[in-house]
């Protein structure tokens, strides 16, 4: 059985819209960002520099807390 070779995840932290764009055409700093790390991972794994390897990116935003104003919760001595 081959052995199997552990994802890579890299973590490219909350980024500008502008920046995102840019990845998503293939260009810009991210990209750079991205292809650096495909070309780490091909030179700690020897097997991996003839086979070709897909990046995968994914783009996420998180959602804001809800503050306890927003649901609500006041303290009673302020209601007066």
């Amino acid at each position: 059985m081959p052995a199997t070779i552990p994802p890579v995840i890299v973590d490219l932290g909350k980024q500008r819209s502008s920046r995102i764009r840019a990845l998503k055409r293939r260009e810009g700093t991210l990209m750079h960002d991205v292809a650096l790390a495909v070309t780490e991972v091909r030179a700690k794994s020897p097997e991996l520099a003839d086979k070709e390897l897909v990046p995968v990116v994914l783009i996420y935003q998180r959602k804001p807390r809800r503050s306890s104003k927003a649901l609500g919760m006041f303290p009673f001595n302020m209601m007066k």
